[in-house]
């Protein structure tokens, strides 16, 4: 397959595949703790600066593992 088709593929995919896992993520939070993802605004003590630490982790853990399964599925395809 041609080298830039494979960038372009590649590069949809791993888009696709944080919004996905964004999107996950956010609906099991909200399921597991009732309220909706924390922000930077709503920090007002302790307990809400470590519910945004983990939300950022599980978030960046998350989009990082579904774009490497989608980089990752690109340069199979690719190879064939």
């Amino acid at each position: 397959m041609n080298a830039l088709v494979t960038r372009l593929l590649a590069g949809a995919a791993t888009t696709a595949a944080a919004v996905v896992a964004k999107r996950a993520v956010e609906f099991g939070w909200e399921r597991a703790t009732g309220d909706p993802p924390p922000t930077a605004d709503g920090v007002d003590d302790d307990r809400d600066l470590r519910d945004l630490l983990v939300w950022a982790a599980v978030l960046a853990a998350s989009v990082t593992l579904a774009q490497r399964l989608a980089k990752r599925s690109v340069d199979r395809f690719a190879e064939d």
